[in-house]
């Protein structure tokens, strides 16, 4: 099974209690953390082009980010000669501002959802970045899988301790979070997972969701119960159907 391999590692991550070297471990970049150095040079591209965000505050983010975990870092010509970023940290930073200006224009407080949150990794990015884009995140919830929940607490707790996050295990689809009118967030997840457990997303997590922003892929776009808003993934990393959606 795909996920075999990967949960299997973050499994063992989690019981050593130890994050290493697991950004740059070919059983976990198989599954994420695999951007390349030239996707990160078109995400920086994009948040220059798009956002107001300086070097500074790009480069502090990809600091606290790139501190655990022994990701795989790159040097880029818009950042000083002794600055090195890992490229998964920049995807983040542009999805979180993705993310936030969508938030803004719904409301400056939130309840999110995210369906699969990797490491928690675009978790951190959201929070760091909030209060640039003034939101106020009232809860955050993250629905995955047991042994990827444990590593989320894990690593979370490594970067920062304070940070309030809960944590629903995703065989209960979201049906006992406690919050109405939500934001979704699930970037390569939902459109990723089959058709069985889409269902009953839909069934179970969908009633309590006003509001979200996915990145999607593998299948194509289809009627989600809301009016969509949907333009291709840019910068482009992946299939034909790779798409930014909003609702």
């Amino acid at each position: 099974m795909t996920y075999d391999t990967y949960s299997d590692y973050v499994g063992s991550i989690c019981s050593a209690q130890k994050l290493g070297g697991f950004k740059a471990n070919p059983k976990y970049t198989y599954m994420l953390e695999h951007v390349s150095k030239a996707q990160g040079q078109n995400y920086l591209e994009c948040i220059s082009t798009n956002t107001t965000l300086t070097t500074d505050e790009i480069v502090e983010f990809c600091a606290i980010n790139d501190a655990n975990g022994g990701p795989t870092m790159d040097q880029y010509d818009a950042f000083p000669e002794n600055v090195s970023v890992s490229p998964s940290s920049l995807r983040y930073t542009y999805h979180a501002h993705l993310i936030l200006t969508h938030m803004k224009t719904i409301g400056s407080t939130a309840d999110i959802v995210e369906v699969g949150g990797g490491y928690g990794g675009l978790c951190l990015a959201v929070h760091h970045f909030a209060p640039k884009y003034g939101v106020r995140i009232r809860s955050y919830t993250i629905c995955d899988l047991t042994n990827i929940i444990r590593l989320q607490q894990l690593y979370l707790n490594y970067v920062n301790p304070e940070l309030k996050v809960e944590f629903v295990d995703a065989g209960t689809y979201g049906a006992n979070i406690p919050h109405d009118n939500m934001f979704l967030i699930s970037n390569y997840c939902f459109s990723e997972i089959a058709g069985s457990h889409q269902t009953l997303y839909r069934q179970r997590l969908f009633p309590k969701i006003a509001h979200g922003f996915l990145a999607w892929n593998c299948i194509p776009v289809y009627d989600l119960g809301w009016e969509l808003r949907i333009e291709p993934e840019i910068p482009h990393t992946g299939g034909k159907f790779n798409k930014y959606v909003w609702f």
